[in-house]
């Protein structure tokens, strides 16, 4: 007689064999197929757990794109593309340093994007997790 583990896997005991065993064996593979670690079932990852890069953009590399917009072009650090990075971008420096800015990115390539923005003379940083 198998037991329930607590994120609801089935855990066979000594001596459990034939399809119990193998009715088990089904379901928990099942349930690891689907699990999204949300923590009802599976553990919850914790943001520790992700590895942090991070990419300055240079206020020295703004291009003029007209009408008051600023632009670059950013290729992500080697490893990383749009399909397995979340990111963010913070202002480097100056009297709102470390703020979240929302700028228009458009994607280029899988590793590739253009950013926006309005002020040219911004350093900021983008925060890949």
């Amino acid at each position: 007689m198998s037991t329930t583990t607590t994120y609801g896997y089935k855990k066979p005991q000594t001596g459990d064999k034939g399809s119990s065993w193998f009715g088990d064996l089904e379901f928990d593979i099942d349930r690891l197929d689907s699990h999204d670690h949300e923590g009802t079932n599976s553990k919850l990852i914790t943001p520790t757990a992700m590895s942090v890069t991070s990419q300055s953009i240079l206020a020295s590399a703004w291009s003029v794109v007209g009408d008051g917009t600023f632009k670059q072009t950013v290729t992500m650090p080697t490893g990383l593309t749009f399909v397995n990075v979340n990111f963010r971008i913070y202002i480097d420096g100056g009297t709102h340093d470390g703020s979240i800015i929302y700028p228009s990115i458009k994607k280029v390539a899988a590793n590739t994007y253009d950013i926006y923005i309005n002020d040219n003379t911004l350093d900021l940083i983008a925060v890949y997790k």
